[in-house]
């Protein structure tokens, strides 16, 4: 080989790196500027630090808990906003089966922790197949259209940012569907897949949460789940996260006068979505379940 291939080699590979590490540093994956701010740490165009303004400092658990509650949704649910709550309200840093690179370097540093040292451990997965994996879980539930088109979103913009009006029209492979509608066909059956196999197969109890009512009683709704796991909170602690509810985490509605749903397609998302709501009921009575607030 040589020089110059070898040079143009570990140029590559050094380039590579550092993309890499780019990557990983990148705030939320794609999140806009406006959230931290106007200026940048440098030249590399590496973005501020978010600043989450937590109520106390971020801790694990120790001991650990014995059991272990998974907080279970279908993407696009809030999973990282009520995360974002619980840690606010109680200090204790949750986990998850993933590895979110820029969720740990922004408020979640124990991205990939399943064990009792966290409060609950973020999973958008039907219930795993080892039954001792979970002990318990919180069960968010958010409208399919909603979770659907944020989920979209992420796939464009991060956890944060809000897709282009040109992606709902954009066509793969001379398809005669839009990558979009193929996207809410294809996530509308894994939707109620996932809602259905946590309603009838998980042997544990569950807490469940509809992502509306905690978005519009959110006091009330993350004291439930706090009873639920069986930890208690001061007034103190709670009045400070309802003050800083809102954090980084939740996507702002960009395009509010578009509508990238069809006809079709609400039919089929309100179909599916009263199928999951007559499943909640079944649990609420066959589990002796007090009947919660529905959006």
């Amino acid at each position: 080989m040589s020089r110059k291939s070898v040079f143009l080699v570990a140029v590559t590979v050094v380039m590579l790196y550092f993309s890499i590490i780019l990557f990983m540093l990148s705030p939320l994956h794609g999140a806009k500027s406006s959230y931290y701010g106007n200026n940048y740490m440098n030249h590399f165009g590496y973005r501020q630090t978010p600043q989450v303004q937590w109520c106390k400092e971020l801790k694990w658990r120790s001991p650990p808990a014995p059991k272990v509650t998974a907080l279970a949704s279908f993407p696009g649910s809030g999973n990282t906003w009520l995360r974002y709550l619980l840690q606010q309200s109680t200090g204790i840093v949750t986990g998850s089966i993933y590895m979110d690179y820029g969720l740990k370097l922004h408020g979640f540093p124990a991205e990939n922790t399943t064990d009792g040292s966290v409060l609950v451990v973020k999973t958008h997965g039907a219930p795993p197949l080892d039954t001792y994996k979970f002990d318990a879980a919180v069960l968010l539930i958010r409208n399919p259209r909603d979770a659907i088109l944020a989920d979209f979103n992420r796939l464009f913009k991060g956890h944060i940012g809000t897709a282009p009006k040109y992606a709902f029209k954009r066509r793969s492979n001379n398809n005669k569907r839009s990558d979009w509608a193929t996207h809410v066909y294809q996530q509308l059956r894994e939707w109620e897949v996932m809602h259905q196999k946590w309603l009838t197969q998980f042997p544990g109890p569950i807490h469940l949460v509809f992502y509306e009512v905690l978005v519009r009683d959110t006091r009330t709704e993350l004291n439930a789940i706090l009873q639920f796991l069986n930890h208690t909170v001061s007034e103190d602690d709670m009045d400070c996260t309802i003050l800083n509810k809102e954090g980084i985490y939740r996507r702002k509605n960009k395009h509010q006068d578009f509508d990238p749903y069809t006809a079709d397609m609400y039919k089929g998302l309100e179909q599916v979505r009263q199928r999951i709501l007559r499943l909640v009921n079944e649990y609420q009575k066959k589990n002796n379940v007090t009947v919660m607030r529905k959006a």
